[in-house]
């Protein structure tokens, strides 16, 4: 297992349309400060704003009063370590447009990083983690 050398950043803001931003340029900025390369920092950028939209999006149907969105961002010898969470309702089989909205995002999550990993209980919030490589491929 790669070592961290520990939590570059951790964000909480709630899970509102006009966190996305701030939390996507905040990772951005963290990212070049690390020294990593254009492609990287713009790979990056692409799927927070993904993760963040779609916590914004689906994680919280009923409009709760707290709407918590995290998101952590930690070096490691092999690439960063995204974390997205929630405590919204969890990923939940649906008919329509949210599944095969889901489905495109985690294709386009996939093509950016070189593994991620979903965890989601009904009721109990989802999270997302995830390594993006140090280099662009």
């Amino acid at each position: 297992m790669e070592q961290e050398t520990g939590t570059d950043l951790s964000i909480a803001l709630p899970a509102q349309p006009g966190s996305v931003a701030v939390i996507r340029q905040a990772v951005a900025e963290r990212a070049h400060e690390l020294g990593l390369d254009r492609q990287v920092v713009d790979d990056l950028k692409t799927i927070v704003s993904e993760a963040c939209a779609n916590v914004v999006l689906h994680a919280y149907p009923d409009e709760p009063e707290e709407r918590p969105l995290e998101v952590d961002l930690a070096r490691r010898e092999d690439g960063l370590r995204l974390t997205v969470r929630d405590k919204g309702c969890g990923i939940q089989p649906t008919g329509g447009g949210r599944a095969r909205g889901l489905r495109m995002g985690f294709l386009l999550i996939g093509a950016l990083s070189s593994c991620f990993q979903l965890r989601s209980r009904r009721g109990g919030g989802t999270e997302l983690t995830l390594l993006i490589p140090l280099t662009a491929n």
